[in-house]
């Protein structure tokens, strides 16, 4: 038996490419989408092979219905989401990024009560990425300039990206001591995604690099972690937890 997914926000970027993915997956199921406007629905939406039934503009109704949200949506949007699953027991994959202080304060609340699964990008190779750069920092981190260089289309809000801190966490993590680590963004174009971590020496310098080519590779991710998060117990996951790493 397959598990029924809402994705809010499913007429944006992240909204669509997941839905493509999901259309073509055996094990979940689109119960519904929600838009802003039920009566003026973006024409990008007829690309899909999708009942317009399943669309709706009621995000508690279109929750309530699901087994499984997930969420690339805006701050304070994704808030409401938050507390519509928190109230009615669904598991939420939370792909947003941007958050304050005080609204991670509020997910690290409702994972008590439900599974969460957060991570600001979802690719298999940024993941990768991540554990790559923290096994550099545990050799040459305390010896060594870290830089960190990002590159996103000129619409993405948030500078530094989501996926630029969680590689800051992740490599301070494994320092022994407080460092500063500097980040360079540029907002230009319509580039998806690259990341950069750069650590350099006296003498020599070590880049991981990741280029993102399709916005599918974070739909891919994303669509992973809805599998895998069904019935897990309450708490806070990340896609290490999904590849094992």
């Amino acid at each position: 038996m397959s598990a029924n997914v809402c994705i809010p926000g499913i007429s944006g970027r992240m909204g669509l490419e997941i839905t493509k993915v999901l259309l073509e997956n055996s094990n979940l199921h689109l119960s519904s989408g929600v838009v802003r406007n039920i009566n003026q629905i973006p024409k990008k939406m007829d690309l899909l092979d999708l009942d317009k039934d399943k669309l709706s503009s009621d995000l508690s109704k279109s929750i309530v219905e699901c087994d499984i949200c997930i969420d690339f949506t805006r701050p304070n949007y994704s808030m409401e989401i938050l507390e519509i699953c928190k109230n009615n027991n669904k598991s939420l994959i939370i792909g947003t990024t941007g958050y304050s202080k005080q609204d991670i304060q509020m997910i690290e609340s409702a994972i008590k009560l439900i599974p969460i699964l957060k991570s600001s990008n979802m690719s298999v190779g940024i993941n990768l990425c991540l554990e790559l750069a923290a096994r550099a920092s545990s050799a040459i981190g305390e010896n060594s300039d870290i830089d960190i260089i990002e590159h996103h289309h000129k619409h993405k809000v948030d500078m530094p990206s989501g996926t630029s801190l969680s590689f800051e966490d992740r490599i301070k993590s494994v320092l022994k001591k407080e460092k500063e680590i500097n980040h360079h963004c540029l907002r230009v174009g319509n580039v998806v995604g690259d990341h950069t971590v750069k650590f350099t020496l006296q003498d020599e310098s070590i880049e991981i690099h990741h280029k993102s080519f399709d916005r599918k590779i974070f739909a891919n991710g994303a669509v992973l972690a809805a599998e895998w998060i069904l019935n897990k117990e309450p708490g806070l996951y990340n896609m290490s937890d999904v590849l094992a790493m």
